[in-house]
C-alpha cells in the first residue's frame, strides 16, 4: 500500500515532468507533446489509483499557466479535464486489476481520452476562440497524432508499470 505523502509526491514529481516536456513549447508544437502527458497521466492513475490522474492534471495544469500565462483558461481547464478523463476512462474500463494494469483496455482508454479532450481543447483554441491559426493540414496532423500518441502512451505504461514499477511502489 502506497503511503498518501508518497502518492501526492509521485504525482507531484509527474506533474513537473509534464511541464518539463510541455510547458516550454508554444501551440501547436506542444500539442503534438501530447503523449508524454498522457504517459505521465496513465502511469499517475497507475501508481496513485483513483483519482491520479486527474491530480496530476490540476498540478501540470496550474504549473502550465504560470508558463503560458496567454493561455490561462484554457491550459488549466483542459489539463484538468484530461485527467479527469483518463481516471473516468480507466476505472470505467477497468484498466487496473489488481496490481497488474491490463494493457489493452488501458490502450483504450488513453486513446479515447486523447482523441475527446484533444479534438475539444483543439476546438475551442481554433474555431471557438481564434487563438490558433485554421489550417486543415495542421489540425489533421495534430488529431491523428493525438489519437496515435494516445494508443502509444497508454501501452507504454502498462508495459512501465508491470515490469517495472508494481513489485516496488
Amino acid at each position: 500500500m502506497v503511503s498518501n505523502t508518497r502518492r501526492i509526491a509521485l504525482g507531484s514529481l509527474f506533474g513537473v515532468s509534464i511541464l518539463a516536456v510541455i510547458g516550454t513549447f508554444p501551440p501547436p508544437t506542444s500539442d503534438y507533446l501530447i503523449g508524454f502527458q498522457a504517459f505521465f497521466l496513465a502511469l499517475s492513475f497507475l501508481v496513485v489509483g483513483k483519482g491520479g490522474a486527474t491530480y496530476v492534471g490540476i498540478v501540470s495544469g496550474i504549473l502550465i499557466t504560470f508558463v503560458k500565462i496567454s493561455f490561462f483558461p484554457l491550459d488549466l481547464v483542459f489539463a484538468i479535464a484530461f485527467g479527469v478523463t483518463v481516471d473516468a476512462l480507466s476505472l470505467a474500463l477497468r484498466a487496473k486489476d489488481g496490481t497488474n494494469a491490463r494493457t489493452g483496455r488501458l490502450v483504450a482508454a488513453m486513446t479515447v481520452s486523447t482523441t475527446v479532450v484533444g479534438f475539444i481543447a483543439y476546438y475551442v483554441a481554433v474555431v471557438l476562440t481564434g487563438i490558433l491559426p485554421n489550417a486543415l493540414d495542421l489540425d489533421a496532423s495534430v488529431l491523428v497524432f493525438g489519437i496515435v500518441s494516445g494508443a502509444i502512451a497508454g501501452f507504454a505504461a502498462a508495459r512501465v508499470w508491470n515490469r517495472y514499477l508494481k513489485s516496488r511502489i
